[in-house]
This record gives C-alpha cells, sequence and structure tokens, in this order.
C-alpha cells in the first residue's frame, strides 16, 4: 500500500513540475512590469493584462487538455475590480473541468522587491450560471494601485469538439497574448485569423511535434459600446474549425462541408428534423377550429397566440429539443427548439408554410457564411411564408405581433431548415419602423410652472419597445420616456390604451408640470421632450463596432405654447434642417411665432431611414448626432414684458 501511495505521490510532483516549468515567469516580476504606470496604447485604462499565455495539448484519452497563465496589472484604485476573475466553462454532462488553481498577488516594494499574498484554496469558488455553463470565480487578496495578479489554471475538455477560438483583445488592454496549440493525430481543422488590418498575429508552425503558435500584442482593450451587437463580432481573435477525424473505423466522424450538408446533418437528427411532422396531443379541436378561417394570416395569428399562451420558455436557447416536443407540450414549458418546433409542426397543421430555421440572435454574434458551421447559431425560430412575404416567428416572446421582425434578429443571417428550397436568408426589415407622433399643448402660470399635456402614439417598433419596457419596468419606462426637469410624470397622470391589442398603436397621454429655469426676467423653456433623446451616446472618437440601431426611427414631436400674457419671445430660435450626404439620417426644427395670439408652435421631426452603419461610417453618425443634440438642447427664451 505504501508503494502506491509513494508512486502517486511521485506522479503528482511530476505533474506539478510540469505545470510549473510550462510557465516559468508565473510569480516572477520583471523591471518594466514593475515600472509600468499607464498602458502606453490605452492611456485611460484602470488596469491592464500583462500577459495570457496558454498552450493546448491532448492527454492519452485523446482529452483537450489546455494551461492558461495571466497576469494583470491594478494600474488605479478603479481597476480593483479586475482583481476578482471570472473562468467560465461547460459544465452540462461533465464537458470540461477547471482545476490546478493556483494564484498571487504580487506588490512592488520601494527597493524593487517583492511581496506576495497567496490565493487562498477556501477563496476559490465553482458556481453554475446555468445548465450548461459554470463559472470558478475568486478575488485576489491584499490589491493596491500597483498591484499585480497572477495565476494560472487547466482547463479540460472531453474530447477536441471543444476547441473553438482564442481570443487574443480583452475588456483590459493586452501587451502579449499567445496560445500554442498541439494537433491531436488524424484531426483535420482549419483556422481563420480575424483581426483589424492595423494589427499584426505571428503565427509559427512546428512540424516535428504538430504544433501551431499564434501571438498578438499590445490590443487595445474592447468594451461595451453604443448599439453594438455581439462585443465577439469585433474582438481580435483566431477561429478554428474540426473538418474531420479519424480515431478507428468505429469512431471517425466528418463534418459537414456545406449548408446543403448542415440541413440534412439536421433533418436526420433525433431533437430536430424527428421533431418535425408529429402530431401535437389534446390540439385536434383547435386545429378543427383554424382550419375553418379563411384568411391565412388570421390562421398564423391564432396558431402563434396559441403556442404563446400554452408553453412557458424555461430561458435556454437550443437548437435542438431534446425533451422532444411531445414531452415539451405536455410539461408546457421547453427550450427555444422545443417551443418554436411545437409551434411549426401545429402552422404545418393548417396548412401553412412553415418551416424551421435556425438563428443566432443578434447577442450571439454574426454567422460566417463560408463555414458550414451548426455552432454559429443558438436558437430556433419559425419561418411563415404568406403570398411571397416572410414572417418570422419566435413563440418563447409573448410581446412581439407575428408581422414585426423579432429585434434580436433584425440584420443578422438564418438558416432555414427544409428539404428543399432552404438555406441561408437574410434577416431585414426596412418596412417598419420606431415610428411615433408626439403632441405638447403648454401653458405658463404667472410663477413660472410649466403645465401641460402629453398624447403619444406609438406604432410598429415604438409600440414595442416600449410596452415590452413598461411590462417589465414601470419606473424604468417613465425615466426614459417620460422624464422633464429631472422628475417624471407621476403614474398616476398617465393613461395607456391598447396595452394588450397589438394590431392597434400604444396611446400614452397624461399631465404633467415642472418649474422652468429662470434668469431675472427671463424663463427657458426646453423643446426635447418626451422624444427619448435624453443624451448622446456616440461621444467617443474611435469605434470597432458597427453602429446596428435595429430598425429605422420617424419621431414626429408637436408643441403647441400658450405664452402668458406678461412675457413675449425673446428671440425665436431659427428652423434647420441638417442630413448627411447619403439622407438616410434628417433632423428637421421649425417655429412659428403667433403675436396677436402670443402662441408659439413647434415641430421636430427625427427621421432616420437606415438602421445599419458599418464602422468605418461612424465618423458621420457622430458628427450628426452632435449637431442634432446641439440644437435640442437649445431653450426657447421668454422675455418678461417691461
Amino acid at each position: 500500500m505504501k508503494k502506491i501511495i509513494y508512486s502517486l505521490a511521485f506522479f503528482l510532483l511530476i505533474i506539478s513540475a510540469s505545470h510549473a516549468q510550462r510557465f516559468s515567469e508565473y510569480g516572477v516580476l520583471s523591471i518594466e512590469e514593475i515600472n509600468l504606470k499607464t498602458c502606453a496604447f490605452d492611456k485611460d485604462a484602470d488596469a491592464v493584462i500583462l500577459m495570457h499565455d496558454a498552450e493546448s495539448n491532448y492527454d492519452d484519452k485523446h482529452r483537450l487538455v489546455t494551461y492558461h497563465h495571466v497576469k494583470i496589472k491594478i494600474l488605479t484604485e478603479k481597476g480593483f475590480p479586475s482583481a476578482s476573475v471570472i473562468i467560465p466553462f461547460y459544465r452540462q454532462d461533465e464537458f470540461e473541468t477547471i482545476d490546478l488553481v493556483d494564484g498571487m498577488t504580487l506588490n512592488p516594494t520601494q527597493d524593487n522587491g517583492v511581496e506576495r499574498a497567496k490565493l487562498e484554496r477556501k477563496s476559490i469558488f465553482t458556481q453554475k450560471e446555468n445548465e450548461r455553463i459554470g463559472k470558478v470565480v475568486f478575488t485576489f487578496p491584499a490589491v493596491k494601485a500597483g498591484s499585480i495578479v497572477d495565476y494560472k489554471y487547466r482547463s479540460t475538455m472531453k474530447h477536441y469538439g471543444g476547441l473553438d477560438e482564442w481570443v487574443f483583445q480583452d475588456r483590459l488592454p493586452v501587451i502579449k497574448s499567445k496560445f500554442n496549440l498541439v494537433i491531436l493525430p488524424n484531426i483535420q481543422f482549419a483556422y481563420r485569423i480575424m483581426k483589424a488590418e492595423s494589427y499584426n498575429v505571428d503565427v509559427t508552425k512546428d512540424a516535428g511535434n504538430g504544433s501551431v503558435s499564434f501571438e498578438m500584442r499590445n490590443i487595445p482593450g474592447l468594451g461595451d459600446e453604443p448599439y453594438m451587437d455581439s462585443r465577439n463580432d469585433y474582438l481580435q481573435r483566431v477561429t478554428f474549425q474540426l473538418s474531420g477525424y479519424a480515431m478507428g473505423t468505429l469512431n471517425s466522424k466528418t463534418y459537414t462541408t456545406s449548408w446543403d450538408e448542415a440541413i440534412k446533418e439536421l433533418w436526420t437528427a433525433k431533437e430536430f428534423g424527428s421533431q418535425l411532422g408529429k402530431s401535437i396531443p389534446g390540439t385536434e379541436a383547435f386545429i378543427a377550429q383554424v382550419k375553418q378561417m379563411s384568411s391565412p394570416e388570421e390562421k398564423m395569428r391564432a396558431v402563434y397566440n396559441y403556442v404563446r399562451s400554452n408553453m412557458n420558455w424555461n430561458n435556454l436557447y437550443s437548437k435542438y429539443s431534446v425533451a422532444g416536443v411531445k414531452d415539451s407540450w405536455q410539461k408546457k414549458a421547453g427550450n427555444s427548439a422545443d417551443i418554436n418546433l411545437i409551434l411549426t409542426n401545429l402552422l404545418q397543421e393548417v396548412s401553412l408554410d412553415a418551416n424551421p430555421m435556425l438563428v443566432s440572435e443578434r447577442f450571439h454574434g454574426r454567422v460566417n457564411t463560408t463555414y458550414p458551421f451548426l455552432d454559429q447559431f443558438n436558437s430556433v425560430f419559425t419561418c411563415v411564408t404568406i403570398d411571397k412575404n416572410k414572417y418570422y416567428l419566435d413563440a418563447t416572446n409573448k410581446t412581439i405581433p407575428p408581422h414585426l421582425t423579432p429585434v434580436d434578429i433584425l440584420n443578422t443571417t438564418a438558416l432555414v431548415v427544409k428539404r428543399k428550397g432552404g438555406g441561408l436568408l437574410e434577416i431585414t426589415n426596412d418596412a417598419a419602423k420606431f415610428k411615433e407622433s408626439i403632441v405638447v399643448d403648454l401653458t405658463v402660470s404667472d410663477d413660472a410652472v410649466l403645465n401641460g399635456q402629453v398624447y403619444v402614439i406609438s406604432y410598429d417598433y415604438a409600440r414595442l419597445t416600449k410596452l415590452e419596457l413598461y411590462k417589465a419596468d414601470r419606473n424604468g419606462f417613465l425615466n426614459r420616456y417620460f422624464k422633464l426637469d429631472g422628475s417624471t410624470i407621476s403614474p398616476e397622470n398617465l393613461n395607456l390604451v391598447n396595452l394588450d391589442n397589438d394590431s392597434l398603436p400604444l396611446i400614452q397621454n397624461g399631465k404633467f408640470s415642472a418649474n422652468l429655469n429662470s434668469t431675472g426676467e427671463f424663463l427657458f423653456l426646453p423643446l426635447n421632450l418626451f422624444t427619448g433623446f435624453q443624451s448622446n451616446p456616440f461621444l467617443t472618437e474611435q469605434r470597432f463596432s458597427n453602429v446596428n440601431f435595429g430598425f429605422g426611427r420617424f419621431i414626429n414631436l408637436t408643441i403647441n405654447l400658450q405664452v402668458p400674457n406678461d412675457y413675449v419671445i425673446d428671440d425665436l430660435l431659427k428652423s434647420i434642417k441638417i442630413t448627411n450626404a447619403d439622407r438616410d439620417i434628417s433632423f428637421t426644427r421649425q417655429l412659428s411665432y403667433n403675436k396677436e395670439k402670443n402662441t408659439v408652435n413647434c415641430s421636430i421631426i427625427f427621421d432616420f431611414t437606415k438602421s445599419l452603419y458599418e464602422a468605418d461610417a461612424y465618423p458621420v453618425i457622430r458628427e450628426m448626432y452632435q449637431n442634432i443634440f446641439r440644437y435640442l438642447s437649445e431653450p426657447l427664451v421668454l422675455k418678461k414684458k417691461t
């Protein structure tokens, strides 16, 4: 027995030594790292990743084993959150494990020495994010401005199917990012480097040990930008795609090389194609009733609402109905594939041209159409074709009407799955907009109190956007759309009409009052009332990502002001119209003053016809928004009669 213990101890010692040798810089600081005060290529950064090195190899079970080593320097107190680390991993079916976590805080001393504070084991926690994802979390001790946190860990995946991508860029700037991959024998794979032209990636291949390494340096941080889709779309990275592997006759597998093959794979999948063409138990009477309807659109709406009212989404996105549509229907709950495959079946039952489609929602990332890789998609929707018009339905969403394309897939690529005529489809909707009409009637009392009534009619995406926020967070809704002079309209003074009828616009009307800003004999009346344009989102000079508004916008604001008898208009604001060169963004302001009635009428129109702009068009958008908000900030000045 003692021999076994000694052998095991010796084996663990070898592993530990190998792990330490793999990261020879662990726990050691260079003079440059000690003296670093700011990031030269990202000067506003409060912390910087000095290095992230990783090496992926395989063990005797052909598992994918990756060792990571990360160093982060905390530059200011605002960078303290970077000393709290989250390592996500695939927990479902125990596909991935994280172990050998080790870390320390390194605090340079005045004599160029280093004080070390060890990360204690009891400070390392493993948590469940959802059914698929877990996370290892820990926070380093003794952190202060100038600290360097240094940690390493091991990831073990069941097979090379977990080989996805290596991301060089982070929210923090990165001085060095390096990944070395040893290829499993008999693996067929390809890689693609996705980066901006201004950055270089060093690629080194070693045929001797079957490895390839990738290294990038001095990469600015990338945070969340306004109207950004998936942040992952814009990260500097290298992606890997397995095209096949051979591990003996019984274990060989070939991956799809075309979208037609991908569709065939879905048709033969037990969790997808086998779930189509099934009758849903207990729906016979409903189906018979719907078949009597004369309009295809009426049938579609009836089935769509029927599934939405009967099924509850478990908040899991999936491409597959693992439980099966019949079992999910019986339980009245399921993932996105369960629910929308049920929807597809019932639509087909009433003789509509309905097919499932895989989607990659905007938060998930863009689909690279040159790679027929199903893992690029995250969910299932239903595509219905009526008289050459396509409707994209998601029965997990309880709010959106069938005639509107779900916001989460606007300007994305989908894969329609059908035996003939299926394939990739670009999802756009330039017809429907965020459309709104706002009428505000104002009076001003003798004590400079502004009293008014607002009447808003919201159509299409304006109705959808506002209604979703209203149902989720009424205070947030009031603060976003009905805020004036730092306060919001009281909920008791605001009435909403057509909340439950998605074929009619959402009407909002209410009363309000506010104190006007004044200086001596002057009163200042703001004209940017209830438009939702509270602050300019485009302030930074540079931008990495495209600007995806999702939909166009048309907002027409009309203000009718009764000026007090003892006041006059000091200087009527000029009527203006500004537009960009392509005329897809325009802003108009018109004012008129009736001296006899002492009234002012103001019309402000926002007309944005385009919904998606490439990143290189950002300077034009930024300039337009600067001009728009400059005019929106101009008040109407009332002067007391002398």
